[in-house]
């Protein structure tokens, strides 16, 4: 991949280089489909994750050492980079281009009803390698875990503490500003929802994997629910029935940003990436 971030030009922002239409039936999907969720698009994946499984016990203890979440989210950033189609988003009527893969989920401090969560914001650039996304993934997630108040949590606080009538101005004027110009300032690296990819990893509770909406607020155009893994039975190479351990995704994309042949086929990509984890080892 290539580094540095492309010089900004008019119609640009601050994350993305807007990308021009042709002038098709393309063109009109922002204003016949204005929202993500009338233009949302879901898929079901199973992935056999036997040969990750065996990967991450092979591999303890060594400088390849990994775990299940961050072999996901190495897939995801693998899917995006090969296929940056699906690295667009669509805001003001505009397609855009974004300059880096971002992944948003959430943390929690520990596993208990009354645990707090938060909100992880990672940015993975185009020089990153393999060590530098994990590193990047793991230093967030322990931030996160110690309860200490982040910008975004501090951000939503001030919000809350203003009047019901003032604060759907203030949102208002907001999504006017994002809409028109680019996104507000204080904002920029901290909003949750400004991201490539927004993951929910229900399996580390045990929870199957829910379709899920997208978010209007914010340009994230991806969203992936990641269940546990689980024996399934399943058709074997021999035809017959077999059981294996299967990892069940959902996703939920914007289909004004790619069509359905190119969605399809880096869904592929991403499970191909899963059940051949050693792909994994680079960026």
């Amino acid at each position: 991949m290539t580094s540095g971030t492309p010089r900004k030009r008019r119609g640009d922002r601050y994350d993305a280089s807007r990308v021009k239409l042709s002038y098709d039936l393309n063109a009109m999907f922002p204003y016949l489909m204005k929202g993500r969720n009338d233009s949302i698009a879901y898929f079901p994946i199973s992935v056999n994750a036997e040969p990750l499984l065996a990967y991450i016990e092979k591999n303890k203890g060594t400088d390849n050492e990994i775990t299940i979440f961050q072999a996901f989210m190495l897939a995801l950033v693998k899917t995006l980079r090969a296929r940056p189609t699906l690295n667009r988003y669509i805001i003001g009527r505009r397609l855009y281009q974004r300059h880096n893969v971002v992944l948003s989920f959430i943390a929690r401090q520990k596993y208990s009803d009354d645990s707090q969560e938060t909100n992880v914001l990672v940015t993975i650039k185009p020089e990153d390698d393999r060590a530098t996304a994990i590193a990047k993934l793991t230093g967030e997630i322990r931030v996160a875990k110690k309860g200490e108040q982040k910008d975004d949590d501090k951000l939503v606080g001030m919000f809350l503490h203003l009047p019901r009538g003032l604060l759907r101005f203030a949102i208002k004027l907001l999504e006017w500003w994002d809409f028109y110009v680019d996104t507000p300032g204080f904002l920029k690296g901290i909003d949750p929802l400004r991201a490539s990819v927004y993951v929910a990893n229900l399996g580390s509770v045990g929870l199957g994997a829910p379709y899920h909406h997208l978010f209007e607020w914010g340009t994230c155009s991806l969203f992936v629910s990641i269940g546990k893994i689980e024996p399934t039975v399943c058709v074997g190479d021999d035809g017959q029935p077999t059981v294996r351990k299967m990892a069940q995704l959902r996703v939920a994309l914007d289909e004004r940003i790619a069509d359905g042949y190119y969605d399809a086929r880096s869904l592929e990509l991403m499970m191909d990436y899963l059940e051949h984890p050693e792909m994994l080892e680079t960026l």
